[in-house]
């Protein structure tokens, strides 16, 4: 079933935590065990790192592209708000975003994904 999170995930170092720092949202490609070129944005927003499928459900923005704010990242296409760890659109503009579970060992960021890390996406 499409936007159906596989039931197989699997931990993957996605980052340095020092670069996600900096630039506050990344775009990693993932090979997907179903779709070709997927892609999952991981954020951080001063206190929490959280990783959506890099895909606004309304019309497929790209949330690496979106305004971080603190729990938070903003759709850049039509201003939808997503929490950064749940995926849930907190203002119901369209339905909720997939997350990863996320977390942080030693100065590395790892996710627990249905594929693994092939290389940075468009940032």
């Amino acid at each position: 079933m499409v936007g159906q999170t596989p039931t197989t995930l699997n931990e993957y170092y996605v980052c340095p935590l020092g670069e996600l720092q900096e630039k506050g949202a990344l775009g990693i490609e993932i090979e997907h065990p179903r779709y070709r070129g997927w892609e999952v944005a991981v954020f951080w927003d001063g206190e929490r790192v959280g990783t959506l499928e890099n895909f606004c459900p309304h019309q497929g923005a790209l949330l690496s592209w979106g305004t971080v704010e603190p729990g938070q990242v903003i759709c850049p296409l039509h201003s939808a708000i997503f929490d950064i760890v749940t995926g849930e659109c907190l203002d119901r503009y369209t339905y909720d975003a997939t997350a990863y579970e996320t977390f942080v060992r030693g100065d590395e960021v790892w996710a627990r994904l249905p594929g693994r890390p092939l290389k940075r996406a468009r940032v």
